[in-house]
């Protein structure tokens, strides 16, 4: 079963329509929607929305996953430190978090997708809040479910559930909750090998790639896919052998030429995954 590649149009800025036009030049065929015109797509309006969705069906491109920032916040009282939310909050009061799971579930609707990310509540000292027996879980989880989506969980470091034990604990309490895997993530919480990635694969059902080089103060200099610290080339094969046919999304972060680390990446990705991409 052949896996695809999957890109993300704010990595080149937020006309969506210069993303999806190097998606089309590189080949791929499915979109991943984070932010577009300056504003995280949990805000922006249906009208907008409703033109993104346009603009792909236009290109003949169909929107894999909503990137959406459910659960990467903390309560109003607790003091997050440097996050990057993409657009969007950090500190959600829980009577409104209802409120944004729904719009989650209309904007992946008007999207034509059926994979919604999630996170895991921000790591803030005394004031985390537990993910596993968070109670607007159930909720999203039905509310997901009756709407057709898929709620992906993202192991996210800043975030409480990160390393494969806790993951493997609420996949399993949550049989309705799948896993976002971020490759580049596991390996920086020190677990990015082949073992690691034979355990989370059965619940594996969307993966992220980016790649970096860490520097001695603890930052990291992004790059291409492929020309980074993170073993792809174990990795990758290890996760086609266990679950084949996944989608693979390219996350550079790279700032200064995003077009040719995308194009890289995606060259990368096809020659490394057995059996290549779509």
């Amino acid at each position: 079963m052949q896996g695809f590649t999957v890109l993300n149009p704010d990595e080149l800025g937020q006309d969506p329509a210069v993303g999806m036009d190097l998606a089309l030049a590189l080949g791929v065929h499915h979109l991943e929607i984070r932010t577009a015109y300056g504003s995280n797509a949990l805000v922006l309006d249906d009208q907008q929305l409703r033109h993104i969705r346009q603009l792909a069906d236009e290109r003949g491109l169909r929107v894999a996953a909503l990137a959406s920032p459910l659960w990467k916040w903390c309560r109003s009282e607790a003091a997050p430190g440097r996050v990057d939310s993409f657009g969007f909050p950090t500190q959600i009061r829980a009577e409104d978090r209802e409120r944004w799971v729904d719009r989650a579930l209309t904007v992946a609707g008007l999207l034509g997708t059926d994979r919604v990310r999630v996170f895991s509540h921000l790591s803030v000292g005394e004031q985390t809040e537990t993910f596993r027996d968070d109670p607007l879980l159930p909720y999203a989880l039905k509310a997901a479910e009756r709407a057709g989506v898929r709620l992906l969980l993202e192991n996210e470091p800043v975030c409480t559930v990160h390393e494969p034990a806790s993951l493997l604990d609420v996949l399993q309490a949550h049989p309705g909750l799948g896993l976002w895997l971020d490759l580049g993530n596991l390996f920086e919480v020190g677990y990015g090998t082949a073992e690691a990635v034979d355990a989370l694969a059965p619940y594996t059902e969307y993966v992220h790639i980016k790649d970096y080089r860490p520097r001695d103060d603890g930052m990291k200099d992004f790059v291409a896919a492929g020309t980074g610290a993170v073993p792809y080339r174990e990795l990758l094969p290890a996760l086609h052998r266990a679950r084949p046919g996944l989608p693979y999304a390219l996350e550079t972060h790279v700032r200064e030429t995003p077009g040719q680390a995308l194009t890289r990446g995606a060259a990368f990705l096809r020659a490394t995954v057995p059996g290549g991409l779509a």
